[in-house]
Parts: structure tokens; sequence; C-alpha cells
């Protein structure tokens, strides 16, 4: 995604007033335009709903700064933007077992299997009837060799904030603390070497199937 001032070619200093006034002009323009016959109404169309998506983030900021939206950190991930789609997820500030499922969708995208991971244990552990995560975590964990590893004994309850990542340490986040041993890890790792090309491709695209 573009972003969203060069959409109007504008800057972010540009008064509120002005940004509003270009909005209206060009939704105006594009909203005629994607009635035309042929190409040139496609591209109207295809303007006009990159004028929405720009303008929600827009509006936010003149409402007095955005906050983090989990619709548009999965576009971020789908346009491959993960450190934007991070940013959205550090701007949410209600941690539930939603936040950690995306994060160890963003975690996955980057090939961060371990920490893929323990986000997947803490949603899992958050949300236990959820089948969607439950799956994801058991696909995963035949990605990395963990498949006889059972999710409620990857964890306990801790407070504290999130503090580390890699292999072999402990993950601890608002509620949970997740320990991962070096024999997982190097199962892991030697399984991601070795099955890496298809796995990721069908793990990324069962976990941004479950988004929705």
């Amino acid at each position: 995604m573009r972003d969203p001032y060069e959409v109007l070619g504008m800057s972010k200093n540009s008064d509120p007033d002005a940004l509003r006034a270009r909005y209206e002009d060009l939704k105006k323009k594009y909203g005629e335009q994607r009635f035309e016959d042929g190409e040139r109404g496609n591209e109207g169309a295809r303007l006009l709903s990159e004028l929405e998506s720009a303008w929600t983030v827009i509006s936010r900021d003149i409402q007095g700064g955005a906050k983090g939206d989990y619709v548009r950190a999965e576009e971020f991930i789908r346009s491959g933007d993960y450190d934007a789609a991070q940013k959205e997820l550090d701007a949410i500030s209600d941690r539930d077992g939603k936040w950690h499922y995306y994060q160890s969708i963003v975690f996955y995208k980057r090939e961060w299997l371990s920490e893929s991971r323990a986000q997947l244990v803490i949603a899992v552990q958050m949300e236990p009837d959820n089948e969607k995560y439950k799956e994801s975590l058991r696909k995963l964990d035949l990605v990395m060799g963990n498949a006889g590893v059972k999710a409620e004994d990857m964890g306990r309850a801790q407070q504290g904030p999130y503090t580390a990542y890699g292999n072999g340490q402990s993950y601890t986040t608002d509620q949970y603390t997740v320990n991962e041993t070096s024999s997982a890890s190097g199962a892991g790792n030697a399984c991601a070497n070795c099955l890496c090309a298809y796995c990721m491709t069908e793990m990324c695209c069962a976990m941004m199937r479950g988004c929705h």
C-alpha cells in the first residue's frame, strides 16, 4: 500500500481542511471515472478503492493519532510489508489471543519459526477452544518436528512484559512464559531447513486463510 498522503498528493503536515477537500475532489473524480467503459473505468474503481483506504488512515491521524488495526495489519502482511504490520500490532493495547495469533503470522512470514510457535502456543492457551489457532499450531509443529509436544505443556502463567526471542529461551508476555528446549529448537531448525520451500508456503497460506 502506498503512503496514504502520497495517494492524495499531499504531505502529512498539510492542513486537515485541505486534506479533506482534496479527498472529496478525488472521490468525486474517481467515482465518476469508474463508470466509464473499458480499462479507464477499471482504473477509476481501483483508484477509488485506494483513496478510501488512504483516507481511513489519514482521518484517524486527523482525529488524534491512528490506533493499531487488524485489517490494516493483514493488508500489510499480504503485501509483504512486515515492518508496517508489526507497527500496527504494536499499537494494539489489548493483547488477547487474536493479537498473539497475528503476531505469530508476522514472525512466520519472517521465517522466525520458534518465535512464531511461541505466539501460537500463547494464543491457544488464551483461547483453548479456538480450532483455528490449534490447527495452525499443529501444522507448525509438523514443520518444526515438534508434533509430540502439546501446547498446554509449553507455558505457565506469568506476569510481565515480553522479554526475549530466540531458540532455547523463555518467551515472557503479559500473561505467559513459554520455554523452548534446545533439542526441540534444534529439531525445528533441521526440519525447517529440509522442508522450508513447501511447508513455509503451505503454512502461510493456511494461516492467512484463517485471518478472517
